[in-house]
């Protein structure tokens, strides 16, 4: 039943809202940190898109990392939860491409390869949209190969907030709070070099800017 409410255009559209509004009051009523900003900045400032990355169950206050120097798309899933995602992020200027890191290739890699030519910038979450959890996919190194943009890692961590039993152990947060945000090290994946070597690097230094972000918001 739930779920069938869920897939009504009005339904999705009003708890959207209720979202953004939500993440709003919990960004305005709390402490906010950004870690390795200058690193980043160096990157989304400059005339070239980058690709964005954040684990799936941590991208709830990543709309807050984001400023308008470069406009922002996210790679979001066509399933009801996506859609609802897909609406609550518009509420903060930023725009959808539907799909995923492992269904609709074509159609995702075309959408996205058209934003990074704009020189607009691509959040995707590597372990979506089904996980398994932290791992990451083939999708954003092959994509980071053949555009030769940079991956920009992104985690945010909360001093009060509980991990869902999902399968992404998505982190609900609460008003009043502490939020520390770190930017990882830019990554650059040459044509030349390993996939499969450069999915551990990026899983590797995505979980130590997550772990980092956790301790430093505790």
């Amino acid at each position: 039943m739930l779920k069938k409410l869920f897939r009504v255009k009005f339904i999705q559209s009003f708890f959207s809202w209720l979202i953004s509004v939500y993440l709003k009051i919990c960004y305005h009523t709390s402490i906010w940190r950004v870690k390795n900003l200058r690193n980043a900045q160096q990157v989304i400032n400059s005339e070239t898109s980058c690709i964005v990355c954040f684990w799936h169950g941590r991208l709830l206050m990543t709309p807050f990392c984001w400023n308008d120097n470069k406009k922002f798309s996210m790679l979001i899933s066509s399933h009801p939860d996506g859609v609802l995602i897909s609406k609550a992020v518009s509420y903060f200027g930023i725009k959808t491409i539907v799909g995923s890191s492992s269904k609709n290739k074509f159609s995702s890699f075309k959408n996205i390869i058209k934003e990074i030519k704009s020189n607009n910038a691509v959040g995707i979450t590597p372990d979506g949209p089904r996980g398994p959890k932290r791992k990451v996919k083939e999708g954003i190194i092959s994509l980071a190969k053949l555009t030769q943009v940079p991956i920009l890692p992104l985690a945010f961590g909360s001093k009060f907030g509980k991990e869902l039993n999902s399968w992404d152990k998505f982190l609900l947060i609460s008003p009043f709070n502490k939020f520390v945000a770190v930017w990882g090290n830019p990554i650059h994946i040459k044509k030349n070099k390993d996939i499969k070597i450069a999915m551990k690097n990026l899983e590797k230094e995505l979980n130590r800017i997550t772990n980092l972000a956790d301790n430093l918001s505790n």
